[in-house]
């Protein structure tokens, strides 16, 4: 077991990472904090087709600008940030198992030019029984003992899209989704609890 906690900071630095590669297009098919025993700190996972259509090189490149662009510098684990193929048969099998229960947090970005439809993220998040898993088997060249994995994230423009994704992909109630709109335009967040995602509707959702 690991012998080093993950700290709040950690976890929410990989969720703006996340985000930020959301808003660049950038698809991730999934992303975790890993405990990694030969460098005895936690490391932070992407798998992302990148790395097979452009090579691991352009990848990374590609990877690094879109943080830049957001404003990512000066928080990023430089060091600590791996991106791997999503064929790699231990992330491939991991990806099919992510959590089916969570919630739906939803928040509107505050970086949109005056004028410019409103853009929200809406992230998927597993509840803490399915986060922290014990792993050990290897990714790559990287041994893993544990790993926290995050859900997916995805960018919205428009609250008509907004509401699109919640009624079409998500099966939300009218009542429910008017809730959220409600509480979105007061708050600028919002969260829908206990919702069940299967493993295809992660490939489904596509509403950026």
């Amino acid at each position: 077991m690991a012998t080093a906690a993950l700290v709040d900071k950690d976890l929410d630095i990989g969720r703006e990472i996340l985000r930020a590669l959301a808003t660049g297009h950038i698809e991730v098919n999934i992303a975790f904090w890993a405990y990694v025993p030969q460098s005895s700190e936690w490391e932070l996972f992407i798998a992302t087709p990148l790395v097979d259509t452009k090579g691991p090189k352009a990848a990374y490149e590609e990877v690094l600008n879109a943080l830049h662009d957001a404003g990512m510098d000066p928080y990023l684990p430089w060091r600590k940030l791996f991106l791997r193929s999503p064929k790699d048969p231990v992330l491939k099998n991991l990806d099919k198992q992510k959590g089916l229960r969570g919630s739906i947090d939803i928040m509107e970005s505050e970086n949109i030019p005056k004028g410019s439809p409103s853009a929200y993220y809406v992230t998927y998040v597993p509840y803490s029984d399915e986060t922290l898993r014990t792993f050990n088997e290897a990714v790559g060249d990287r041994f893993v003992e544990e790993a926290y994995v995050y859900g997916k994230t995805w960018v919205v423009t428009g609250l008509d899209r907004l509401k699109e994704l919640l009624s079409r992909f998500l099966h939300m109630k009218p009542n429910v989704m008017e809730s959220v709109v409600e509480t979105l335009s007061l708050r600028k967040k919002a969260s829908i609890r206990d919702v069940r995602l299967h493993p295809g509707d992660f490939k489904r959702l596509r509403p950026a």
